[in-house]
């Protein structure tokens, strides 16, 4: 594009300028014969003065010199007398002649003046389309390496050459990050070259290089507040050189380029830092969870112990048997909290496995229902499973632990007495498995907010034992299972309902039917 420009505004173009002056000056003479009689000798002289300035705003002030010189000898030769011969009899024609000759020359720099400073304009106007047009490409690409394919695409295409970018390594070595053309490569000693001429050291020494040529490439800085983070190096065009107006160009795009690359890595040191929190502030809830959750089992099962094996004679069997039964059920319950921090560990990791088999819905219940059988014993529990449910294709350890959650998470806010209902139907193309509550309900802003790691619903009274890791691992397995859970309050408010849905798409073939 800059390039082009400068053509234009030097009047480069190889025999047109020369022809359409010849073309110009020859026009001028035949209108101005045709014109003589009309406009008299003393007014001819404007006819040629037009195509002078035509030439000056067409093709420049060199070409407008030449029109001008060519068209005094025209008017002195066909039209001052003696006609058809260089020669000025009268003094008079001979100072129009000067004149004519001065203002020619005048009104032909200021035309070719003028023709380039609107080829300025022209020339400021498209950089500035393009620089705007490269800030827009470059600020809706966030990725890094997309962000480099992009970019030096786009500086190929905008400077009609290859591009190659050199970005800093974390040692401080310049590496290609990026090149518009495939196997494009810089030397050890081009890299090392453009490092050193822009290294602190140079600066220091006061070497203060804006563009540095190696062979046939020019090399610009990216700089940032940090300093020169790499370089763009331009690929050789034609006649081997660099316009101004290309280098300004380039210079501006280097330094966008730069703001882009250190955008890019900003945003990536801070994710790198949000997860480190995140994963700081997990560990730290964990220990929190395991200094809190395992006292009191502990404590439990030591006082237990303690109690049976140093004062054992004083307690009846009665007594022995519920000392026993509370080692169980806080065993029970560490086992219960041990399985959750493994299961979350597991998604946190994404190194949840399914081993995906033909499984009944009622039977999952049936097992979640036993395996918390000591969790329920003082609720009632109602299972109403719809009949011919389809077999589903899931795993089927991963949903009776996903259900063994709900049931723990129901009895632990539903009061002793009050029934949790199980259930499970065809509805809107899903398998829906419901596990309902009568307990105080979710909260009303944000029910959701259940699913999220470590979140515990208020409660009225005490606080039920727990981490809040039991409803996230639920949301876990279901949507690994490729289903989906959501929560919502009972009728009136009144307790908590969790549903589990699972699409048809997941139904295994029927015993018998055809594959």
């Amino acid at each position: 594009m800059a390039q082009r420009t400068d053509q234009r505004r030097n009047g480069q173009g190889g025999l047109a300028p020369a022809a359409a002056t010849a073309l110009a000056v020859v026009g001028a003479l035949g209108f101005a014969k045709l014109l003589e009689p009309v406009l008299g000798l003393e007014n001819i002289d404007l006819v040629f003065l037009t195509a002078v300035v035509a030439i000056a705003a067409r093709y420049g002030l060199g070409p407008s010199i030449a029109a001008s010189i060519a068209t005094v000898l025209a008017y002195n030769f066909f039209f001052l007398p003696p006609l058809y011969t260089f020669v000025v009899s009268d003094p008079r024609h001979v100072a129009a002649l000067v004149f004519f000759t001065i203002v020619a020359v005048i009104t032909s720099n200021l035309a070719a003046r003028a023709r380039q400073r609107a080829l300025e304009a022209r020339s400021r106007a498209e950089t500035n389309e393009a620089l705007f047009a490269f800030s827009r490409d470059i600020a809706d690409t966030q990725a890094g390496d997309d962000l480099l394919g992009a970019t030096v695409a786009r500086v190929a295409r905008l400077m009609g050459r290859d591009v190659i970018l050199l970005l800093r390594d974390p040692s401080g070595a310049l590496e290609i990050g990026a090149a518009s053309q495939a196997g494009a490569e810089a030397s050890d000693l081009e890299r090392q070259a453009v490092q050193s001429a822009w290294s602190d050291a140079a600066r220091a020494s006061g070497v203060n290089r804006e563009v540095l040529r190696f062979g046939e490439r020019f090399y610009f800085p990216m700089r940032t507040s940090r300093g020169v983070t790499g370089a763009v190096g331009l690929g050789p065009s034609q006649d081997g050189s660099l316009s101004a107006e290309d280098e300004r160009l380039v210079r501006a795009l280097a330094d966008m380029i730069a703001v882009a690359v250190e955008r890019t890595r900003l945003a990536a040191e801070r994710d790198e830092a949000r997860l480190a929190a995140e994963a700081e502030r997990l560990r730290s809830a964990l220990l929190n969870s395991l200094s809190h959750d395992l006292k009191t089992p502990l404590a439990s099962i030591t006082g237990a112990i303690t109690a049976l094996r140093e004062y054992g004679a004083l307690y009846d069997a009665a007594s022995r048997d519920e000392l026993a039964a509370t080692i169980q059920e806080e065993a029970e319950r560490m086992t219960r909290f041990v399985g959750n921090l493994l299961d979350m560990t597991r998604l946190e990791a994404g190194a949840v496995r399914l081993h995906r088999e033909t499984t009944d819905v009622g039977e999952a219940i049936g097992a979640a229902l036993r395996r918390t059988a000591a969790l329920t014993r003082d609720h009632r529990i109602v299972v109403q499973v719809a009949g011919e449910l389809p077999l589903l294709d899931l795993d089927a350890t991963l949903l009776e632990q996903a259900l063994v959650n709900l049931v723990d998470n129901a009895v632990k806010y539903a009061p002793a007495g009050s029934a949790v209902t199980l259930s499970a139907k065809v509805q809107a193309d899903a398998v829906r498995i419901e596990v309902a509550d009568e307990g105080p309900g979710l909260p009303a802003d944000a029910p959701e907010r259940v699913f999220d790691l470590f979140y515990r619903a208020p409660a009225a009274g005490p606080r039920p034992a727990g981490t809040g890791l039991g409803l996230a691992i639920v949301r876990g397995f279901v949507e690994a299972l490729g289903g989906s859970v959501s929560a919502r309050n009972g009728p009136g408010g009144r307790g908590a309902v969790f549903t589990l849905a699972f699409p048809l798409t997941l139904a295994s073939p029927a015993p018998g039917a055809d594959a």
